[in-house]
């Protein structure tokens, strides 16, 4: 979601009616290209965040509790600088996509220390540079010459704005100066003319002045009439007042349901058949949902995933190499055949020739066979050398099973975590699946201890007709579900060869009945990565049945005597007369 300097705009009076006056307290960065400053303001805290990666953007944000556990080199050296500044301003720069936070820190020394924060959000050249009196400290995003030629942005250079930048903004002119610099700055298309004199037009807005004035874009603009010239002025001077007014951003749709955003009414997009979607009270809120839906920030839980995905990719890798060695030891009776024909005629002299045909008297009826030899060897130097083809072939196959056994196993524990990743709705849940992958040595260990201890109760609970239900969230969960908390006579559900949670029902005495079994094994079915799907396989048995082999990962189990359901994933839901889940 790209917003143009207009709407931007709004946007920078939000901000600066919410943080201005406020302390940052915290610094804090979220991944290479974005960080979040934590203000102290009279209405609260605020979390303000900036990223300038593939999805640029600031705005206010709910709270972001997928916080790294450590802080980076950057993030410790902008904290000596910017912790305790109070913002003092937040302003737009000649109404361009171009912000500045004033932030003023009081020295040791009692001296005023102004620092300023810039904020670009210019696309692919998006950035967020800390500069302080007119040095620049760091950016998020270092450009090198070899980078771009007309702008170098490095620590200790002096700051510049990007080029294109001296561009008036609309809201700097009173209403009769914007018809003079329409009636003595028009050349081009009516677009370019707009464009070439003042900052901040999107497509949108464009098209709405435009058609606010009876014009098109493409109109050339010495075409125009003085009257025309002076209905492109009006609606300008009325797009500025009603911006200066805007609070809130419509969400509009057009005929190919493309989305647009602006912080005025769209006229012209609902007379061409468009309508309007959504509307929102303040421009931090769609943006904040824009950059969480499309992944703009790679927070622990985003970098996690991606981590395992890598794993599994590099584990099936493997897999298919050891497959592959698989099939070529299927040749390994072949070479011992070859072997043995070899020795049967060691008394001819075939040194120096690159084959050798021969009677194959190994097979009913008899046939002639062209054996390939190493020309510098004899027969008997030939027939060594395919005995131990032989031998390495038969050994490999052995291997190569077991081997094929743990990468199958390896990829269905990556899996399994990746899914409890998606499902994990909580940062200590979040936590327990990274210790795991630290103790699996999916990550390198951290240094810094946890903050908490993680409750071993930490699984999910469900009260149901006649008994509960116990639902694990993780693979750390699954195995203390499981083996520790379970009792010999619960009853233990999984989905047949697909990742998802242990299930445990437990009655409150005597058998469990069908519907108890049918619902936990709907419960079991929902809580795996079968759960979009209908007709799931869930194999339950007594947890007295279950084992874990020794040395397996987290959660893998074996288990006899099981019963198989093949059922239709359900929500647990609550009855809110009976106050119990069904």
């Amino acid at each position: 979601m790209n917003l143009d300097g207009l709407t931007l705009a709004v946007l920078t009076r939000e901000l600066s009616d919410q943080l201005v006056t406020g302390q940052i307290q915290r610094l804090l960065q979220i991944d290479k290209t974005t960080i979040v400053l934590k203000v102290n303001t009279h209405q609260g805290n605020k979390d303000l965040v900036i990223t300038a990666g593939n999805l640029p953007a600031c705005y206010l944000s709910h709270g972001i509790t997928d916080l790294p556990k450590e802080p980076t080199a950057l993030c410790m050296f902008l904290r000596k600088h910017l912790e305790g500044a109070r913002i003092t301003a937040i302003k737009q720069l000649n109404g361009d996509r171009i912000l500045r936070i004033n932030a003023d820190k009081l020295a040791l020394d009692g001296s005023l220390i102004s620092n300023r924060i810039y904020i670009e959000l210019m696309g692919k050249y998006s950035n967020c540079i800390f500069v302080q009196d007119g040095q620049i400290l760091e950016a998020l995003i270092h450009v090198t010459p070899l980078m771009n030629r007309e702008r170098s942005i490095a620590p200790k250079l002096t700051y510049e704005l990007p080029p294109n930048s001296e561009r008036g903004s609309l809201f700097e002119f009173n209403n009769e100066e914007i018809g003079e610099l329409l009636h003595n700055f028009g050349q081009g298309t009516v677009a370019e003319t707009i464009r070439r004199i003042f900052n901040g037009f999107g497509p949108a807005l464009l098209k709405e002045v435009c058609y606010d004035a009876g014009v098109t874009e493409k109109t050339e603009f010495t075409s125009l009439t003085a009257e025309q010239i002076t209905s492109i002025a009006t609606a300008l001077i009325n797009l500025k007042e009603t911006i200066n007014d805007a609070k809130q951003l419509y969400e509009y749709e057009n005929a190919n349901h493309k989305k647009f955003y602006s912080p005025v009414p769209l006229t012209y997009l609902l007379a061409q058949g468009g309508q309007l979607t959504a509307t929102y009270d303040s421009i931090s809120q769609p943006l904040e949902v824009s950059v969480v839906k499309q992944g703009g920030i790679n927070t622990t839980t985003r970098e996690l995933e991606r981590t395992l995905e890598q794993a599994i990719k590099k584990e099936e890798l493997r897999h298919s190499k050891i497959e592959t060695e698989l099939n070529d030891s299927s040749k390994a009776d072949e070479y011992k055949a070859f072997g043995d024909l070899l020795m049967i005629n060691a008394y001819r002299d075939t040194q120096y020739e690159p084959n050798i045909t021969l009677d194959n008297i190994l097979v009913n009826p008899v046939e002639p066979i062209t054996i390939s030899l190493v020309p510098e060897l004899t027969v008997v130097e030939n027939a060594q050398n395919y005995y131990k083809l032989y031998t390495k072939l038969k050994n490999r196959k052995q291997s190569g099973l077991y081997q094929l056994e743990q990468s199958s196993r390896r990829i269905d524990y990556l899996q399994s975590v990746l899914y409890s990743l998606t499902i994990a709705d909580s940062k200590e849940t979040v936590q327990e699946i990274y210790n795991e992958c630290e103790q699996a040595g999916l990550l390198k260990k951290s240094k810094k201890p946890v903050s908490y201890k993680a409750p071993k109760h930490n699984f999910m609970h469900f009260q149901i007709d006649g008994g509960e239900i116990f639902i694990g969230r993780n693979n750390q969960q699954n195995e203390y579900l499981t083996h520790r908390f379970a009792k010999p006579d619960d009853m233990w559900f999984h989905t047949l060869q697909v990742q998802g949670s242990h299930v445990i029902l437990r009655t409150q005495g005597g058998e469990p009945t069908d519907e108890m079994l049918t619902l936990a094994a709907r419960y079991a079915a929902y809580f795996s990565r079968a759960r979009e799907s209908s007709k799931v396989a869930v194999d339950y048995t007594p947890v007295k049945f279950i084992k874990k082999p020794p040395a397996s990962p987290l959660g893998f189990v074996i288990y006899t005597n099981q019963k198989t359901a093949v059922i239709d994933p359900k929500e647990p839901v609550l009855n809110k007369e009976t106050n119990f889940y069904e």
